[in-house]
């Protein structure tokens, strides 16, 4: 089986990218590293789909640019949630599993739905409670929850490949550079 051709995303990435950042050269907090890197190209992508799919008519006016504002307000959240559960899902996802990089990355992707969760939930709840935004609390809860699964069921078919090749390209690329 061939391995993939990494060397020249292992070279880009230590001199220009995720390489040149803290701790990067620790495999756990790369993969964090991955995982956000992950998360803002499924973003892009989402964002740039949304966009051409208004100006080639499939989706009604509008609407790219909704879900195009959506992919931008949605990545605050998405990106730092997916460098913590990157690292997290690393560190404790057994590493002699069969396809590990590919199954640390579907199992990222999904973790990081549900940390993204949980952080916009605290987020709201916590402006609820304190009166900043208007809302009781419960209800900010339940907002929370309805943003997390409309943001679900919009990106969902970006993600999980985006989040799976990433985890299969980083896996490799680390596994050269043993």
């Amino acid at each position: 089986m061939r391995s993939l051709p990494t060397d020249p995303l292992h070279r880009a990435c230590t001199r220009y990218g995720p390489g040149r950042l803290p701790g990067a050269d620790r495999p756990d907090v790369g993969a964090g590293y991955a995982a956000a890197s992950a998360a803002l190209a499924a973003s892009v992508l989402f964002a740039a789909t949304a966009i051409g799919g208004e100006t080639v008519g499939l989706l009604s006016s509008n609407d790219g640019l909704v879900w195009f504002a959506f992919a931008g307000l949605a990545a605050p959240v998405v990106i730092p949630t997916a460098l913590v559960v990157g690292v997290v899902v690393w560190r404790l996802l057994p590493s002699d599993i069969p396809f590990f990089g590919p199954v640390a990355g579907l199992l990222g992707t999904l973790g990081t739905y549900v940390g993204s969760l949980i952080a916009v939930t605290l987020i709201l709840t916590t402006a609820a409670a304190l009166g900043l935004s208007g809302a009781d609390p419960v209800s900010a809860a339940t907002i929370s929850f309805g943003v997390v699964a409309i943001g679900f069921m919009i990106t969902w078919w970006v993600a999980f490949p985006v989040g799976v090749v990433s985890g299969a390209v980083y896996t490799a690329v680390v596994e050269e550079s043993e």
